[in-house]
C-alpha cells in the first residue's frame, strides 16, 4: 500500500502540465476528505492534509497528520540531479527510489473523458476529467478538477516519463485543483482538493538529499512494517 500510494503521489503531481500558461512554483497545500462506507477506517490512516513545493525542476511532497504521514515522510523528486527518493527524518535516512521499468509498473491508462462540467476553485477556472487506469492489476478511476491557466514546472527524473502515460501526453492539461479518487477494494472515496497556493519561491537545496543522512535502497523501507505494496 505504502509504495501504491508514493507512486500515486508522483503520478498525479509530477506530469499534470502540458499545454497550460503559468509555470507555478511555490507552495501548494491539498486538503484530504474521505467519503464512504469506510470512511471512519481510512480517515485514520489518511493524512489531514499535503503539501507540494515546486522549484524550477523539482519537487517534495509532505503529508501532515495521520497515520500514513508517519509512514511516508518527504517524497523528493530532483529533476536536476535525476534522482527521487524519500526522506526519513525520524530515522535519519535517505532512502533512493530506482524508477526504471524494471522495478515500476507501468501505470496504463485506459480512457480520459472531458466532462461538461466547470467550477472555480480558489478563483481558478476548472474543467472536470475523468480518468480510468489500471496499475499493479487494480483499475481505478479518478476525476480531476483541473485549471489551464497553471502548471507545475517540467520534471525529468528516471521513469517519471514513462508513468505519466497519457497525462504526460497533454490529455490532461494544466495543474490538479483537485482530485477524487476510487480507493481499489474499499468502498470509500479519497477527495484532494487545494486549500492554499503560496507562489513564494522555494530554496533550491529543499530538493537536496541531507548531507548527514544514512543512504539506503527504496526496499528497505517498503519492507518495514510489512507495507510492501
Amino acid at each position: 500500500m505504502k509504495k501504491s500510494v508514493i507512486y500515486l503521489v508522483l503520478f498525479l503531481f509530477a506530469v499534470v502540465s502540458a499545454g497550460a500558461q503559468k509555470t507555478f512554483q511555490g507552495t501548494v497545500t491539498y486538503t484530504y476528505e474521505v467519503k464512504g462506507d469506510n470512511a471512519e477506517m481510512m480517515k485514520s490512516m489518511m493524512p489531514q492534509s499535503m503539501i507540494i513545493k515546486y522549484g524550477d525542476e523539482s519537487m517534495m511532497t509532505e503529508m501532515k497528520g495521520g497515520m500514513m504521514a508517519s509512514m511516508m515522510g518527504k517524497i523528493i523528486v530532483n529533476g536536476k540531479a535525476g534522482e527521487a527518493f524519500v526522506v526519513q527524518d525520524a530515522q535519519k535516512s535517505v532512502y533512493v527510489m530506482k524508477l526504471d521499468e524494471q522495478q515500476v509498473e507501468q501505470a496504463d491508462v485506459k480512457e480520459v473523458t472531458e466532462m461538461d462540467e466547470q467550477k472555480e476553485i480558489l478563483g481558478y477556472d476548472c474543467q472536470r476529467y475523468k480518468m480510468i487506469m489500471t496499475q499493479n492489476g487494480q483499475e481505478m478511476t479518478q476525476y480531476m478538477w483541473v485549471t489551464k491557466e497553471l502548471k507545475a514546472p517540467e520534471i525529468k527524473a528516471p521513469g517519471l516519463q514513462q508513468m505519466g502515460g497519457a497525462m504526460a501526453n497533454g490529455k490532461i492539461p494544466g495543474f490538479p485543483m483537485s482530485t477524487e479518487v476510487s480507493i481499489p477494494g474499499m468502498n470509500a472515496t479519497m477527495i484532494m482538493t487545494v486549500s492554499d497556493l503560496n507562489f513564494d519561491k522555494v530554496p533550491a537545496n529543499t530538493f537536496d538529499r541531507p548531507k548527514d543522512y544514512t543512504v539506503k535502497d527504496f526496499e528497505e523501507l517498503m519492507k518495514m512494517g510489512g507495507m510492501g505494496n
